[in-house]
């Protein structure tokens, strides 16, 4: 977790929730899917800002221990001004059933600190199969 954020349970398929300095947040979601990597990640990227106008979207495949996984990082227009944002999303199959994980990093453009908390939350995750 980057310094100076702090983390509360989520409940459903949110995981946990994040708050950072500045108006930064992060979510990190564990959903179940019936879909294949590449329709999974499509559905994922549609709904990316809700009703939110994308200014701008990299979408950067990212290997991951034998799991699918992206890194989607750009802009959207949020209310107030323009929203940086950056998720990494992975594809983890088990033999009874899939998962989306998908950890979303979202603050101010321009922010103080967005670019440390990225490389901190985008980094490989540990995935714990029971």
């Amino acid at each position: 977790m980057p310094d100076g954020w702090t983390s509360t349970p989520g409940s459903g398929a949110t995981a946990l929730m994040l708050t950072g300095p500045s108006g930064m947040s992060a979510t990190v979601t564990i959903a179940p899917t019936d879909r294949q990597p590449d329709r999974a990640f499509l559905a994922y990227t549609a709904s990316l800002g809700g009703s939110m106008r994308h200014l701008n979207l990299l979408v950067t495949g990212v290997p991951f221990c034998g799991f699918s996984s992206q890194l989607l990082t750009g802009t959207l227009q949020g209310s107030s001004g323009p929203i940086e944002f950056a998720d990494r999303v992975t594809h983890i199959w088990t033999n009874t059933k899939n998962y989306l994980v998908a950890i979303h990093l979202e603050g101010p453009a321009a922010v103080p600190g967005f670019r440390s908390a990225k490389s901190a939350l985008m980094q490989d995750f540990a995935v714990f199969i029971p």
